[in-house]
């Protein structure tokens, strides 16, 4: 290795050269080979004609995943998070030829980090792909040249005692520890992934292994470390049968999932061998077990739980067809790794079955695109693209089931939609009905939560209803007889709000009378119950009470303590539930509230530490504890189940619920930005106190202005955004809002 291992080590630990996600793998040049066919045991063929002939083509699984892991995040969800910028960072070997340079500075231009990589006294890695065009079926043949070597610094062999020649388990744990997640494959040496998967399960950082590569058995002790085992069909039944196979794989509940896969599946697959090797595997030390199976879709084994999740592909854009299906796997497997840490801030492994859902829809995407052209790192598709197609396939599915909308009740409400294009569905604050009853006809009733449904179905562009309970329940209908009314008029419910009565003025969760605690808790169980009536699975908690006035009025940890202890019972208590906390920082009826801000809130939600608990973030109150409500979202990232839009002036820490935008229109729009690459899937909740404007055309407007500011965000360009966030250019950050604003 002709880089000295002292100043790999160096480079390995300046945090300036840390991204987001580690790949460790090979790279090689590739040279496609066009034949009519896949010649026969002893069958010579000759390339065809008039076909292009491919050489020096970059590719390898570790450069294709490095590349496709930078296309495919998004630089406001992970790049910035150790300073570096860049959204991945590549550990291999290069050549010593010139196929070298052609590998570097691919790499480079897509803006991977390869300070970690070293250079070997061989030649580089070549792959020689027999392709044949009609269908776009590949088979390769790959020398491994410098993949193979170079890595005598994770060789034990070469002297365990000696750190100036062979790194430390320490030495690699300080040079991973501060990425946020590793993907590995099986064309570089097995001991380098063993080490390597051995100090990430020490540090927690997760860590995925491609098992595509070499035909190697991998022992237990490395697939104890990995968190995702990725392997394809032929992989799986390779790897499976180095162990002794199991035989009983169906439990209690996994049958009927099993029969509804194998009915989506056809008969060209045959899920129970697939089961069976898998749960050969996990009998083995293997955790998540994710099979990936073309264009059948791919299936995910979770450990130690009974569900199975199965993701059909994707169809492809409307003119494309299959060109080769080189990188497709390698391009899945990344654009899964960069999901999974968008969506779960590193930790992988209390994930619910809703977030890999989506990580596997987004990893399905990005496979499909990436067969319609030719090259593995060519064909990579950029986010833009795996997203517009994820919005084509909803659209021509048309399903819409809770799955892919966890707010807003079972389906949408097409005829109140404006738009199909829009991604979200809107509610508003049904008290706001209330107001303005002198434009009304005298006669018209506006009294109860009915009459308040009815006047609120009126508003054009409305889709759903949030619910106070028990406020609109009590003694004026039953939750069956508001689902009804919301049928009739074309609505859904979107979640249930809880809002405890004065009698809870002293706390609610944390009442310091136990038996005024027990009531609480089981009050907000009660709107759970309510809320599988309406069809919605939200119950989002604001506590007007829980807090205090003066100092030393309470104990704080008490008091904490007390509320995480009561999400956790109602959490387990119906786990089918997204129960969500909306914070504030201060009320008439409580100065001081036990969580206060978004900060405080996450560490609530991280205390908690159920998968079906997460906040819902009002502007108002973000703006009252003097917040940015776009870097709030961010924190927050996909544990943010609802968001309540609003504007104020926040004086005296007022919450004035004033319409969207209007007081500050780039704040919103960041939020909005935010909501988008943060994959927002809940709908959006107008927060408003129309006292002395028709609520009817408040609400149309808040409608409006919020598309408007939507298409403006669709319209940015990221790679401006990418760059003032680089430079910290306030200057080009205000252009951009302007630039923005006159779309």
């Amino acid at each position: 290795m002709l880089l000295s291992l002292s100043l790999l080590l160096l480079l390995a630990l300046t945090p300036s050269s840390h991204a987001s996600i580690l790949i460790a793998g090979s790279l090689n040049v590739d040279t496609f080979l066009p034949i009519a066919r896949f010649p026969s045991p002893g069958e010579n063929l000759t390339l065809l004609p008039n076909c292009e002939h491919l050489v020096d083509v970059p590719g390898g699984k570790g450069m294709n995943q490095a590349i496709a892991a930078c296309k495919l995040q998004l630089l406001g969800k992970t790049a910035t998070t150790h300073g570096g910028g860049r959204r991945a960072a590549f550990l291999g070997q290069f050549g010593n030829d010139a196929a070298a340079d052609i590998l570097r500075k691919s790499l480079t231009e897509h803006d991977v980090d390869i300070s970690l990589c070293g250079t070997s006294e061989h030649p580089s890695g070549r792959g020689y792909v027999m392709l044949v065009p009609k269908t776009g079926e590949v088979s390769a043949v790959v020398s491994g040249g410098s993949n193979q070597h170079g890595w005598d610094h994770f060789d034990l062999r070469v002297d365990a005692d000696d750190t100036t020649k062979v790194w430390s388990d320490e030495q690699i744990e300080e040079m991973i520890a501060s990425y946020s997640l590793v993907l590995l494959q099986c064309e570089i040496p097995h001991f380098v992934n063993q080490r390597l998967a051995r100090a990430a399960k020490k540090r927690n950082i997760p860590v995925l292994l491609d098992v595509g590569g070499e035909d190697r058995k991998l022992d237990r002790a490395l697939l104890e470390c990995c968190d995702y085992l990725i392997p394809n069909e032929s992989e799986l039944e390779r790897l499976s049968s180095s162990f002794s196979q199991e035989s009983d794989i169906q439990q209690d509940g996994e049958r009927e999932q099993l029969e509804n896969i194998q009915s989506q599946l056809g008969e060209g697959m045959d899920v129970s061998s697939i089961t069976k090797a898998v749960c050969t595997l996990q009998k083995n030390g293997a955790n998540h077990v994710l099979v990936t199976l073309g264009s059948h879709g791919s299936i995910l084994f979770r450990k130690n739980k009974k569900q199975i999740l199965y993701q059909p592909a994707c169809t492809l854009p409307s003119g494309s067809s299959v060109v080769d299906e080189t990188g497709a796997g390698d391009c899945y497997r990344a654009a899964f790794a960069v999901a999974l840490l968008e969506h779960c801030a590193g930790d992988v492994t209390n994930v619910d079955d809703d977030t890999l859902r989506k990580c596997m829809k987004f990893a399905s995407a990005a496979g499909a695109l990436a067969v319609t052209k030719k090259g593995a790192v060519p064909s990579i598709p950029s986010r833009k693209e795996v997203e517009e197609l994820m919005k084509s396939n909803a659209r021509e599915e048309n399903i819409q089931s809770t799955t892919a909308i966890p707010r807003g009740g079972m389906m949408k409400s097409d005829e109140n939609r404006l738009d199909d294009d829009f991604p979200f569905m809107f509610g508003s604050r049904l008290n706001s009905m209330k107001d303005r009853r002198d434009l009304l006809d005298p006669s018209t009733p506006m009294t109860t939560p009915l009459d308040f449904v009815r006047r609120q179905a009126a508003i054009r562009g409305l889709g759903c209803v949030d619910f106070n309970y028990p406020q609109h329940f009590m003694d004026y209908w039953t939750p069956e007889e508001a689902k009804q009314a919301l049928e009739e008029v074309n609505l859904v419910a979107g979640a249930v709000c809880l809002r405890y009565p004065s009698k809870f003025a002293r706390g609610a969760m944390n009442h310091p009378d136990p038996a005024m605690r027990r009531e609480a808790i089981e009050m907000t169980k009660d709107a759970a119950k309510v809320a599988r009536i309406l069809g919605c699975n939200e119950v989002v908690v604001w506590s007007a009470y829980d807090g205090y006035d003066y100092p030393f009025q309470v104990n704080y940890k008490e008091k904490w303590n007390q509320i995480v202890s009561a999400f956790q019972e109602c959490c387990d208590a119906y786990p089918d539930i997204k129960w969500s906390l909306e914070y504030k920082p201060t009320d008439e009826n409580t100065r001081f509230f036990t969580v206060p801000s978004t900060g405080a809130a996450m560490l609530m939600v991280k205390d908690i530490n159920r998968p079906n608990m997460g906040l819902t973030l009002d502007m108002g109150h973000m703006l009252m504890s003097g917040e940015n409500p776009g870097q709030s979202i961010s924190m927050v990232g996909d544990k943010l189940f609802g968001i309540q839009l609003n504007d104020g002036y926040t004086r005296l820490a007022a919450e004035d619920g004033m319409m969207f935008g209007s007081i500050h229109p780039s704040m919103a729009l960041e939020a909005l930005y935010q909501l988008r690459i943060n994959n927002f899937r809940g709908h959006l909740y107008f927060d408003t106190f129309p006292q002395r404007t028709d609520p009817i055309k408040e609400c149309e407007y808040n409608i409006q202005r919020v598309k408007e500011f939507w298409r403006a965000v669709e319209m940015m360009n990221e790679d401006d955004i990418h760059r003032i966030a680089m430079e910290h250019d306030a200057l080009g950050s205000l252009e951009l809002v302007n630039q923005a604003f006159r779309l």
